[in-house]
């Protein structure tokens, strides 16, 4: 039994490590948001505290197998999404000519962020 439970385990390893790549691979755009230079530190630090949030959850030993998987896929999502932001923030500093940002979400990112910012979306 012990070989066929190394098996399972590094199965399940492998099958962790391509959802992973998966879940960092953006879809699709659905929709774009627009954010000020105003708000982009709030929105950032929104982003930052739910993933921490769901990080904290993720280790709790009490959850199941299925909840991991939702809680890791979620924080992928919410960390394609602060990298998003944070590309076109850095490019709109670096131009100097706007105020605001447009931002282009996949179907997922889109669902996060409208839970997080309710009304931003245009």
């Amino acid at each position: 039994m012990g070989k066929q439970n190394k098996e399972i385990i590094d199965n399940m390893e492998l099958l962790m490590k391509e959802l992973h790549k998966e879940w960092d691979r953006s879809g699709a755009n659905k929709a774009s948001v627009f954010i000020s230079l105003n708000e982009v530190e709030d929105v950032n630090r929104t982003i930052l505290l739910r993933i921490s949030k769901k990080q904290k959850e993720a280790e709790n030993s009490n959850i199941t197998f299925k909840q991991s998987v939702r809680l890791s896929r979620e924080c992928y999502i919410l960390l394609r999404l602060a990298r998003k932001i944070k590309t076109e923030e850095s490019k709109t500093y670096r131009n100097g000519t706007c105020y605001e940002f447009e931002v282009a979400l996949d179907k997922d990112e889109l669902k996060l962020f409208k839970e997080m910012f309710s009304g931003k979306v245009k």
